[in-house]
């Protein structure tokens, strides 16, 4: 069970006994910033509590991309859609991960994928000016943003190395590796398209790899 507080009361997590600041801490700002705990606590401050049920949109393309949400429940997928309807996987976020919109050109133009719950979602969500400005404020969005920025780069190299060098069977078996978890959670038909390959040509490779034994 999850319970929230808003407006000036920090955000407490039922379950874990954590407020939101120290979840952030310890899931977002330890490795790159160092930031004390007043400042976290006036941070979670500007965070609302909001909940998502399964395939509802957090952000649709055409629409402008001004929240940051933290996760604390539930995975948010992206996704590209195409005119006839053709759905193409972008990514996936879950349980204590940020979710921003990291490019300035995401900012400020209209977005061109959507955000959508592909579980029963909880998140802490604020406005991104509000974030920004905050961090600005406080000196620490240089540094932050930077980090991030790198972090964003090194995955998309990696992923276009996936496609461009690794098979079909190799990507899964990575995936397998990297997120045992998700791998379960993850509806096969949305895995297949964010690996680029067909749901068939998925269960293919699940029978050839025995994946239970993944």
């Amino acid at each position: 069970m999850l319970l929230f507080f808003k407006n000036g009361e920090n955000i407490l997590i039922e379950h874990g006994k954590k407020t939101l600041g120290e979840l952030l801490k310890e899931n977002i700002f330890y490795n790159i910033i160092n930031i004390d705990e007043k400042d976290l606590i006036e941070l979670s401050d500007l965070f609302i509590t909001r909940k998502y049920i399964h395939n509802e949109m957090l952000v649709k393309a055409g629409e402008k991309w001004d929240k940051v949400f933290f996760i604390h429940k539930g995975i948010i997928r992206l996704f590209y859609m195409n005119l006839e309807g053709q759905e193409y996987n972008k990514g996936f976020f879950w349980e204590n991960q940020l979710l921003w919109p990291i490019a300035p050109s995401a900012r400020k133009n209209d977005s061109l994928f959507n955000i959508s719950a592909l579980e029963n979602v909880t998140v802490s969500v604020c406005d991104f000016s509000s974030f920004h400005s905050w961090l600005t404020r406080h000196g620490y969005w240089e540094k932050f943003a930077l980090s991030y920025a790198e972090l964003f780069v090194e995955d998309k190299f990696r992923r276009e190395y996936e496609f461009l060098i690794n098979s079909a069977t190799e990507r899964f078996r990575h995936f397998c590796t990297e997120y045992p978890d998700l791998v379960r959670r993850i509806p096969d038909y949305h895995l297949a398209s964010y690996l680029g390959i067909t749901n068939v040509t998925l269960s293919r490779i699940k029978k050839s790899i025995n994946f239970n034994l993944c």
